[in-house]
């Protein structure tokens, strides 16, 4: 395969997982800054000035009379010179798939297209300084229309696990991502005011598409220690961290056409390492400063496998 069609490729899943994730992150917060309006003072400072900080945003400049809410949801969500914002991550995916419209299918195409226009939509985009609701379902439910024609319509040759790796890859920093965020609600344990704690560790679920998985498993309410040991190391949920890096080592095998216990593959040793640290990972001992410390390590090892990645294949 064309190093240039494996870069488009990775970079057409990655941008668009990117794009379902922020999505995600402003419903959720835009929900639970409601749920906190009136228990919380300035809930606008915890929370939205928070998911930038996450998100590595800086805040928005705001417009003639615009609440600073909105300001930041026209700017993670509708703003084409936020280069991080949904409309230019589905921008920039699309554009990828566009470079290689002989190596999808038409239908991936199609699906990615009528993302791109509905939400180009003027009066959806209108509605966001409202309420995000409705633009992040259509992102989400578009996104994953494009992942259920890819799975149905694509062979699953080199250039499928590519997009594979760009998804998972992708999926697992930003899971990380959001936990090493939280790590400090951990710290103050019994302090924290237990309805709010629940409120935001639900929140922490519903950001990484997990609060009905793991109702079903635990049937119980939020505890912030189980909430950390399923998006970590449970391995059938789809967005834990050990589900997505199994999913790139299978990919990176098949890709390699080498066993995945070859030791002279630097980028197989970087994931299988990983990997084997969440498997025999005791999440007991993870108090809060030692999981702040876990997440760090595991956050560099996803960037050197990203950048790995780019050596070993020629991506950008």
């Amino acid at each position: 395969m064309l190093s240039r069609v494996a870069d488009a490729m990775f970079w057409m899943s990655r941008y668009l997982e990117r794009a379902e994730y922020l999505a995600r992150a402003v419903d959720v917060t835009f929900q639970l800054d409601l749920d906190l309006h009136g228990v919380l003072a300035n809930p606008v400072e915890l929370e939205w000035n928070a998911l930038l900080s996450r998100l590595r945003q800086p805040p928005p400049q705001l417009r003639d009379s615009e609440h600073p809410v909105a300001a930041v949801q026209r700017w993670l969500l509708v703003d084409s010179t936020n280069a991080g914002s949904v409309i230019a991550s589905v921008n920039r995916s699309r554009n990828n798939a566009r470079s290689i419209r002989g190596s999808i299918s038409p239908a991936m195409w199609r699906e990615l297209n009528k993302l791109h226009w509905r939400l180009s939509d003027t009066a959806l985009r209108a509605r966001v300084a409202e309420s995000p609701h409705d633009f992040c379902d259509e992102t989400r439910i578009g996104v994953l229309l494009f992942h259920g024609v890819c799975e149905a319509t694509l062979t699953h040759d080199e250039g499928w696990h590519f997009i594979q790796l760009g998804r998972y890859l992708e999926r697992a920093e930003q899971v990380l991502r959001i936990l090493d965020s939280k790590f400090g609600l951990l710290e103050r344990g019994e302090a924290a005011d237990l309805p709010i704690s629940n409120l935001q560790w639900g929140a922490v679920l519903k950001n990484c598409a997990a609060y009905e998985a793991y109702q079903r498993l635990y049937i119980s309410r939020v505890e912030p220690e189980r909430v950390v040991e399923f998006l970590l190391v449970n391995p059938e949920f789809p967005h834990s961290v050990r589900f997505c890096l199994a999913r790139i080592m299978a990919s990176l095998t098949e890709i390699s056409g080498r066993l995945p216990d070859r030791r002279d593959d630097e980028l197989v040793k970087t994931v299988g390492r990983l990997l084997s640290d969440l498997v025999y990972l005791d999440c007991g001992t993870l108090d809060g400063e030692r999981l702040h410390a876990f997440l760090g390590d595991a956050l560099l090892r996803c960037w050197r496998t990203g950048s790995l990645l780019q050596q070993q294949y020629s991506l950008q």
